[in-house]
């Protein structure tokens, strides 16, 4: 049987098992947000609501976004995209990208077989209720259901396949 170090004399194995656990402990005591408010108003039928979405600040949604799925649960669907200089994301062969701009004019980031991805230009609009978004290039649009939208998050359901070359 080979020589086998005891962990505590490994170069370098408690610092990085010690700040393996700090960030873990960190990460489970962060405040989960609900993604919806409390009933409060009245639909225009004057039927009473079941439940109102946030408000949500369209202003948030000019920047450049980029998939952050290591945040995303397995099973679900809905994707997470955090702003372009919130983080340092890792290393990946591929990840979706979005720049949106105020004047409806948007560009994404398109998926090359020879790996030089590249951004493609499109458009967005914003259902009068700021709850779907929908991007439209030459080739069709994606819809997507908003669940939640600030300034330091965009978590959205995909309602068709995503936008390719």
């Amino acid at each position: 049987m080979p020589n086998q170090q005891d962990l505590s004399t490994r170069p370098g194995c408690i610092s990085r098992v010690l700040r393996s656990f700090a960030i873990l402990s960190l990460w489970s005591c962060l405040p989960t947000q609900a993604l919806c408010a409390a009933p409060d108003t009245v639909q225009a039928s004057g039927a009473a609501a079941t439940e109102t979405r946030r408000q949500i600040d369209i202003n948030d949604l000019f920047q450049h976004w980029v998939h952050s799925r290591e945040e995303e649960e397995r099973g679900t669907t809905i994707q997470i995209f955090r702003p372009a200089a919130s983080m340092d994301f890792p290393a990946s062969w591929f990840r979706m990208e979005y720049k949106l701009a105020r004047n409806g004019r948007c560009e994404f980031l398109v998926l090359a077989p020879n790996d030089g991805h590249y951004f493609k230009p499109c458009t967005w609009t914003v259902s009068a209720d700021k709850l779907m978004l929908q991007i439209s290039a030459n080739r069709g649009s994606t819809s997507y259901k908003i669940a939640e939208l600030n300034g330091k998050i965009l978590r959205f359901t995909p309602l068709q396949l995503p936008l390719t070359d």
